[in-house]
Order: structure tokens, then sequence, then C-alpha cells
């Protein structure tokens, strides 16, 4: 043995002497960093190729969990190795599995709040009484709101409002009462004289109508003196209303009520697949019924909010985005903020802001609620040069969008700390895609480094919107393929009411991103199609991006959020047309089962866990195409 082995030898028996103590010990498991949980046997797709190709990144048979984080991935051999004597271990048997899906802007709250509100009846009237008025024409209708107030109304309780509804078309816009609201056929002053002391609210969204009683008793609740320019200002969307009447009165005495009502909507929409949503709030209590959720640990969804207190019902927008401060960023795992929004640049249908040609009749009522100069250009203004992240929450036509970008460009040349480059790294973001961006917009937006989220469902909402627009204007329509070919990261959003008890499938609600189709089947733009690989980016690599979360969710990585889906069926390999019948039969968030369905459950031989959805696979097909028919627009006769 040389000199040098011998040294070696001397120095390194000690460490030898000392690992086998150390083997001979009862070490304590808390320092042993075992897996809580291995799933393997499966196909296991990470998503971690956030380029915008139709890449999925790497496919791995297992993945194990300690804690809340995703530990390691891997072969089913390699990962089974690190299994500890507590470690729980489910073989997937093929099964793929995904990433939680991300849903870049749905209403989740609203849609429990919906149905609390048609389940008591009782404590809603004490607040309102809702009637729902039609007509053959304008005379009837004013008939009918005259006979509510008169009659129905005639001895109201102490602040109970009449909520009168009119014909709206549905989400498509195209009903009478739109156009009875925008042709003054039904007038503040007319109210007035029916009702002087009754609060009454007449909606046909996105038109609506306040009487003075009922303009005072809203502005009331948030201590904004009653004038005609703080309605102006305060109450420019219909929804800030139709969200936050029954939520800032009822609610404010029924926290706990309410945070309960959140929590179980929440558990319905794991039920679909979705571990992270974004969206702005409106009403007060809402955000307090979150944040008591937050501190319980009962949040089963992480939430992404914009802060939109700002144009809550408050008349100095641009002062209030002053002394804000920067929010974007602030919150916990479960609930953070993505920055300020003031909700609505414009409204639907027909009341939306567009370049495109129409006849005058629908072009005298579209509305640009941003315009250049007014409160809204002054507030955005003043949030980006209180260096705030705005997001652009609602923007139906591409005309606002114009007006955004000319902002974003302002205020660089103001201030030299805002640069392109610190504008790109904002990833400034808007939704809806209803009929934008236009083709011209694109390089605009991608040199920006803006970041859009599309509705499939907008397919449907817009279509009926080309006989008035013509058919050229099919290609502005959630125009997927032409955003991604020209560098533009788009990311997928949607409204799923699921707290009933069932809900048609994401992915066929996602579907028309594929397809292209409406559902009575008119093909719109089928140039814009997608595949579906690029769809599953939208909802989960491209999607944590726009959530500020990129480093955390989106993908299955170790160091990351454990947030998993394990489905029914092989996204991936099963024809096309049956994509709409794939769905999760497991939700993990934070390596916690939310939702598991019974079938797998039993499968598993344990108790299922969460709501059990009733899964629509298709929805339900048109009697008839609106486009064959006439927009309700008729007046007298």
């Amino acid at each position: 043995m040389t000199h040098l082995l011998r040294r070696w030898v001397v120095c390194l028996f000690p460490l030898f002497l000392l690992a086998g103590a150390l083997r001979a010990q009862n070490i304590p498991p808390e320092l042993i960093h075992y897996p809580d949980l291995i799933v393997y046997n499966g196909k296991i797709a990470t998503m971690s190729d956030a380029s915008m190709n139709d890449s999925p990144g790497r496919t791995v048979q297992a993945l194990a969990v300690r804690g809340d984080r995703i530990q390691f991935l891997g072969s089913s051999d390699e990962i089974l190795r690190y299994a500890g004597p507590q470690t729980r271990k489910i073989d997937l048997k093929g099964r793929t599995v995904l990433p939680g899906l991300i849903n870049t802007h749905s209403h989740m709250h609203d849609h429990s709040l919906q149905l609390w509100v048609r389940r008591h009846p009782q404590e809603v009237e004490k607040v309102m009484k809702r009637f729902t008025v039609t007509g053959k024409n304008y005379a009837e209708m004013t008939k009918g709101i005259e006979l509510v107030i008169k009659e129905n109304m005639a001895r109201p309780l102490p602040g109970q409002w009449a909520w009168i509804d009119l014909p709206s078309g549905g989400s498509s816009g195209t009903g009478m009462g739109v156009q009875y609201l925008i042709g003054e056929e039904m007038t503040r002053q007319k109210l007035d004289e029916l009702a002087p002391q009754l609060p009454v609210f007449v909606l046909s969204h996105p038109k609506f109508l306040l009487n003075t009683a009922a303009r005072n008793a809203f502005l009331s609740i948030y201590e904004v003196p009653p004038t005609d320019e703080n309605e102006r200002i305060a109450l420019s969307q219909d929804t800030t209303i139709n969200r936050s009447l029954v939520v800032d009165q009822y609610f404010r005495t029924h926290l706990d009520e309410l945070a309960n009502t959140l929590e179980d909507g929440l558990k319905h929409q794991a039920a679909l697949g979705f571990t992270t949503f974004s969206s702005h709030i409106v009403g007060l209590r809402i955000h307090d019924a979150y944040l008591k959720l937050v501190r319980a640990g009962r949040m089963p969804i992480r939430f992404a909010y914009a802060d939109r207190m700002c144009q809550q019902v408050e008349p100095d927008m641009a002062g209030c985005f002053i002394r804000k401060g920067d929010v974007a960023g602030l919150g916990d795992p479960y609930f953070w903020s993505v920055g300020v929004t003031l909700g609505g640049i414009d409204a639907g249908p027909p009341q939306i802001c567009t370049t495109m040609e129409a006849p005058k009749e629908f072009k005298d009522m579209e509305r640009c609620v941003l315009q250049p100069g007014n409160e809204y250009y002054k507030a955005i203004r003043a949030a980006l040069l209180s260096h705030l992240r705005f997001v652009v929450n609602h923007d139906y036509g591409d005309k606002t969008m114009d007006y955004v970008m000319d902002i974003m460009e302002e205020v660089m040349k103001i201030d030299p700390a805002i640069t392109l480059d610190y504008v790109r790294n904002m990833k400034l973001t808007s939704d809806h895609c209803g009929f934008y961006p236009r083709p011209a917009q694109l390089p605009r937006m991608v040199n920006l480094g803006m970041m859009i989220s599309c509705a499939a469902r907008i397919v449907n909402r817009s279509a009926p919107w080309l006989k008035v627009y013509g058919e050229k204007n099919a290609i502005r329509i959630a125009p997927v393929k032409s955003a991604l070919s020209a560098g533009l990261m788009v990311t997928a959003e949607g409204e799923f009411q699921a707290e009933d008890g069932e809900s048609e499938t994401v992915f066929a609600q996602y579907f028309p991103m594929i397809s292209r189709k409406t559902d009575w089947g008119k093909s719109i733009a089928p140039e814009e199609a997608i595949d579906r690989v690029t769809l599953l980016k939208m909802a989960t690599v491209w999607a944590s991006i726009y959530v500020m979360k990129q480093k955390e969710l989106g993908t299955l990585e170790p160091g990351k959020h454990a947030d998993f889906l394990v489905l029914n069926k092989d996204y991936f390999t099963v024809p096309e047309a049956q994509i709409p019948t794939v769905y999760p039969v497991m939700t993990v968030l934070g390596g916690k089962t939310v939702v598991l369905r019974d079938e797998y459950a039993k499968e598993l031989g344990v108790p299922a866990v969460g709501p059990q959805l009733k899964l629509l696979f298709k929805t339900d097909e048109k009697d008839s195409d609106p486009l064959k028919g006439e927009f309700e627009l008729g007046g007298e006769g």
C-alpha cells in the first residue's frame, strides 16, 4: 500500500464508522424526505415546453410529491425507489396525467352567487324583486314596465328594489330590449314619474337604466355623492350593479354564508379540472369572503385576481391608481393580485368599440367606454405612469385596444424609466377576443410584449354579428392561429356554471378552438383552427405566464406546486371528435386530492372526494341558426 493510499484510508475510516452508527440509529422521519405521494405507471405530460410550437415537452411515467410540491419525475422504477414506509402509491395503469388547468378569465364566484340567488328567493327579495317584461313591440314593453311598478311593487319592503329584465337575445345582445333602451323608449324622467321613491333598475345587457331613486340608493352604499357626474363615471357598466347589489347589501352581515357559497362553487370548478383561475371581482364583500377562505386554508382553487377597487363605484379612478401603489404579485399561493383593472373598456354587442364598418343604425349603437382624453383614458395612463401592471379584463372590439396601446406608447415617451423592455417584461394582458385583434394590430401587440386570453364560446357570441359587420370579419373572431403565428401568446378562458351539479366538460367548451364551428354547425374562419396540444398549452404553461406564476404553476416539474389531473382517457390520442369526452377523474391541488370521482375511487378502493358532477360531453345544438333570422330590433308595429 502506498503512502498516499494509507493516508486516505486513515482519513476515511472514521467516516465509515460514523455512517454505520447513523444507520443503526432510529432517525426521525421528519429528517428523511420521503415522498408523501407517488403516482406511477402512467403517461405524465409535463407540458414543460413553453415555446410557441406544438410540443408538449417531456413525458414521464411517474411523479413524486412531497408536501405541496413536486419532488421527482422519471420512470416508474426510478421514482418508486424513493418511496418510504408512509408514502401513498397510486398505480395509474396507463392513465394520462396533465398539469392542473388554468382558466385565465372566469367569473366563478358570480356563478356561485347566481345559484345562491335562485335557491334563496326570500332572502333576495329583502333587497330586490326581479321581473321579466317582454312584448311584441315597444308599446307593450312600456306597458309591462308600468304594470310592474304600479301593481307588483305597489307596497315594497323598506329599501327594496324593482329589477326589470328586458329581452337581450342572450349573450349575443340581439334582443329587442337592447334597442328599446338605446333608442330611449324608456328614459330616467319617465321612470322617475312612474316611481319617484322606488329604486328601479331596467336591464337588457349590455344596456341598462336606473331611475334617480336607484342611482342615489346604489351610490350611497359606497359613500359616493349621488350626482349625475359621479354616476356617469362610476356606473359605466351594468355589471357593477348586477354583480354587487345583493353582495354589498345582504352579504355585508352574512360574510360566513358568502364564504361557504364561494368555497362550494370553487370545489365544483375543481371537479372540472381547474386548479387556478383569473378574473376581477365586482362586489366588495366577495373580496372579503375570499380572504376568509384563504386565512382558514379552505381555498380549493388558486385565484389570480385583478384589483378593480379603483373602478368599483369610484368617481376618481386616476387618483385612486396614483395613490394605490404596485400590487401585482402580492398575496399568497392561493390568492394573489395580477395587477389593477378598470373592468370593461367597452361592453358587448351591439355596444362594442370597433373599426369595422356597419350600417348607421348599428354604428350609432356602438360604445367606446375608453376614449382618448376621457376618465378611463386618464386612469389607465395614471396607472402605467405609476408603474402599475394594468390588466384589460374585458375588451370586445379592436378600437379600444388601439387606444390602450396608444397609452402604452405615450407613457414611454413621458417617463424615461418606462422603456420598451420594461413594458414587455410586464406582459400586459387583454381578454375575450370578441372581434380583435385585427391582422394589422398583431405586430404592434407583439412589439409591446402583450398576451391575450381568448374564449372559445366567443365564436358563438360573435357569429350572429357577422350579419351586421360582414363575413370578411370572421377572421377577427378569436384569431388564435394568426396571433400565435405572429408571435402573440394566447391563453384559454371560459365560463363554466357547474355549481348546480352538472356542466359540459372543459374540452367540450374549448373545442371550437379546434373545430371553429358554432353550436349550430356554422364554420367560422376555419383557417384559425389550432391543434389539441396548442389548446392545452393555452390552458397550462402559457396560462401560468398570464397569471404571473410561471415559476410555480402550469407545468409538472420538480419544485413546482403539485397541481395535476388524472384523466379518464388519453387526451393526446383519442380521435379528435372525442376530445370533448375527456375529463379528469382526479384533481390534485398542492398535493391534496380535492376531487376524486366515484368511478376512479372504486378502482382505487377508497372513498370518493368532492362534487360528483354530471358531465355533458356535447352542447345541445340550436334549433335554428341565428344568422338566418332577423335581429329582434323592430320598433312599433
